[in-house]
């Protein structure tokens, strides 16, 4: 019989809101793997806005890696991956760039995952050649604060050094393990 899939924690917030850096701290942290941001890499190979139809690919990518990813750390005794982004942020930049999108890319963002990490905003704004500015950073992390409650998920915030951020992670995941072994235990 096939081990289950190890399961997803995902990371979200505006840009530069550290989360590819967390991302990769925390998978070392974990001894399992992360699973980078297609979106974009697809932004960087084209450098121009994506269409409606390319942020549904994005979208449909972005799962495949995270349930192959899934599955491969599973098969090496990983009970976790770190997911860097997922549909939902594709959704806000559909929303953003073009004021709409497909029920199919809104039906994606709404994946649950294991856990959910909002990346505060907390340290000054680095310009990579690819994000647009602070005040749009500030505004993706309002509105995927709202989604995500509009979805009744409640995110880990993590705020701080990549070092308090990652320690704020493995607490919450030593919780609800003591919880789960808790709820399990017989009577």
């Amino acid at each position: 019989m096939a081990e289950p899939a190890a399961r997803r924690i995902a990371l979200l917030g505006g840009e530069s809101s550290g989360k590819t850096t967390l991302a990769q701290a925390l998978a070392a942290a974990l001894g399992t793997v992360w699973v980078p941001e297609y979106g974009r890499q697809r932004w960087e190979e084209l450098r121009e806005t994506l269409s409606i139809d390319e942020l549904v690919v994005v979208a449909r990518t972005q799962i495949e890696w995270e349930d192959s990813h899934a599955a491969q750390a599973a098969a090496q005794g990983c009970r976790w991956i770190v997911c860097d982004t997922t549909p939902l942020t594709t959704l806000q930049y559909a929303l953003h760039d073009h004021g709409s999108a497909p029920e199919l890319l809104h039906a994606m963002a709404r994946r649950a995952y294991d856990l959910t990490l909002l990346c505060e905003p907390d340290f000054d704004f680095v310009q990579d050649g690819c994000r647009r500015d602070d005040g749009f950073r500030r505004a993706q992390h309002a509105w995927t604060l709202q989604q995500l409650a509009a979805h009744g998920v409640q995110p880990l915030r993590v705020h701080g050094s990549v070092v308090a951020r990652v320690a704020a992670v493995r607490q919450a995941l030593a919780a609800s393990e003591r919880l789960s072994a808790t709820a399990s235990a017989p009577d």
